[in-house]
Parts: C-alpha cells; structure tokens; sequence
C-alpha cells in the first residue's frame, strides 16, 4: 500500500460503477470523522498516475473534503489482469451483478477478450459470462447512463423494466423514453412499477402523461382506475386478476433467482430459513409449471386449429 495525490488518480472506470446518493452521504461523514479506512484500488498508469478501479465514492469524497493524498493499492500490473483480480475479488463482496456486467463488457469489446479467455480467467463458467454480457448488452445507451448514474434504480431496471420490457418485446426508443421520464425524480420502485405498467400497457392517455411529467397526477389515477384498464383490453374481472398474479410471479421468479446468486447470503440463520421454504416450494413448483404448461399447450393447440381451417 501506497499514497497518491488526488489528482494523479484517473476516473476512467467511473461510468460502470453504480452511484448510491445516501451511501455516498454517510461515508462522506465517516471519512470526515475517521478518515480513509480502506485504500482505493488503482492499476498503475504512464508515469507517476494511476487508473481507479476501485473506490470512487472515497474519491469524489476526498475532492469535496479537500484530501489531497488518499492511499492506495495497486491490483496488477495491466488494465486486464487488475480488472480481472477485482471481479475474482468482487464475487465474494463489493461489485453488484450490474457492475460485473460492466467490466466483463469492458475486457469482451475493449480488450478484445472472448468468452472462454473471461471463464477461463475468472475461473467461472461460460455461462455466468454470457448473462452478464447479456445484461449490458440489453441496454441502450440512455437507459445504462441513467441506471450507473443512480438516477434510475438499479432494482426497478432488474426487477421491474427489464423483465416486463423482455416478455412484452417493447421497442427500445419507447423504454429510454419511459426511463428518462422517471429517471432522477425520487420515486420508490413500486410508484415506478406502477408507472411503468401506465406507461407501457396503460393508453395513449397515460402515456402523453407520463411523457410530459406528470406524474403524482399519473399515479392518483392508475391507483383508483384499475378496473377501467382491464375493460379497456377487454378483460373480465377474474382475466385481470390472473393477468395481475402471472406478472407478478415473473417477478417475483426472476427477483428470487437474481438474490439466490448474490454470494452475500452467508449466514448460518438465512441458510436454514432458505432451505425450509425451498423445500416447501418444490412441490409447488412443479404443480405450477405442469399446470402453465397444460395450459400452453392446450391453448397453444386451439389457435393452430383456428388457423388451419
């Protein structure tokens, strides 16, 4: 470990970390009571400059408390392999998925590194690999900046706009444009669920409305007017409630399966619960995918008879 003045320290990797506000906040306040506990994580530059991979929270902090030298380790001796030792170290602690994404993304099109030299490398399967280049892959340039930024939360895109968008095939110019409606507005992730099913499945109407803004008005209405969305697509009342439980066990799916791959989850007590209610929802597992899959097939074979005759 080492010191470095602030400004020989390059933000090149600041756009793929995710930006928290409140967190940013308390530690600003730690650092101003305790100072830099942690040393930022660099790769040596030309000359006496390094390149942050690691601890740009501590950084900007350090700027608005006008630290000059802040400490420092170095993680290797290339862009490749310190990048590389940070996502081997992250799988166990700091980088989020998303971010993972972003530096994988990074080492597949800026250093040209394929698949199996990441898998390889990270000693991870091809497949852990693909989803995250899949994830960055899905983003277009609006909504990554939006959602690295913290304007836009990284677990409404997860959970809410990247799962509903995918099912529905919802062109890419009509999400940006949702995202930079909500984006930087201090909604909780609920309000934008709900506006994103307005926005998306809502009418013309609701859709002008969020586009220009107005969104408190937005969220009073969809919040009293449900029953006149699911008349207006021609659904009765039990159509809608089940419409309603099938879009929120795709979330609930996909939120489940994203937080069992988070290596956080460590503890003794959270194993035991886990392993209980997993248990118990073997067997409804099957019993929904068996019924959802009856139901496919059968439906499924209906409209080619339709369609044939």
């Amino acid at each position: 470990m080492t010191e470095a003045e602030i400004h020989t320290i390059s933000k090149k990797y600041e756009s793929l970390r995710l930006r928290d506000k409140n967190r940013e906040k308390y530690l600003l306040q730690s650092i101003l009571e305790h100072g830099i506990r942690e040393p930022l994580q660099c790769v040596q530059d030309d000359g006496p400059k390094y390149i942050l991979l690691d601890g740009f929270k501590r950084l900007r902090c350090s700027y608005k408390l006008n630290i000059r030298m802040v400490p420092i380790v170095l993680l290797g001796g290339d862009e490749v392999s310190s990048i590389l030792h940070l996502i081997r170290l992250s799988i166990e602690n700091s980088l989020s998925t998303l971010e993972q994404a972003g530096f994988v993304d990074e080492l597949h099109r800026q250093y040209g590194l394929t698949v199996t030299d990441i898998a390889d490398r990270l000693e991870r399967s091809k497949a852990w690999v693909s989803v995250r280049l899949g994830i960055i892959g899905e983003m277009s340039p609006v909504v990554r900046k939006e959602v690295f930024s913290g304007r836009f939360p990284v677990r409404s895109y997860m959970y809410t706009l990247r799962q509903f968008t995918r099912v529905n095939s919802i062109p890419g110019k009509e999400i940006d444009m949702f995202v930079s409606s909500v984006a930087g507005k201090g909604l909780s992730t609920r309000d934008i669920e709900r506006l994103a099913y307005g926005y998306f499945r809502g009418g013309e109407r609701l859709k002008r409305q969020i586009e220009q803004g107005n969104l408190e008005w937005t969220l009073r209405q969809m919040k009293k007017g449900e029953p006149a969305y699911q008349a207006e697509e021609g659904l009765s009342e039990a159509e809608w409630s089940v419409v309603r439980d099938m879009e929120l066990a795709q979330k609930y799916l996909s939120r489940i399966c994203y937080g069992l791959s988070e290596k956080e989850l460590s503890s003794k007590a959270f194993h035991a619960r886990a392993l209980l209610l997993i248990e118990g929802l073997f067997d409804t597992v099957d019993k929904f995918q068996a019924q959802i899959r009856r139901f496919y097939d059968t439906r499924a074979y209906q409209g080619n008879n339709q369609n044939t005759v």
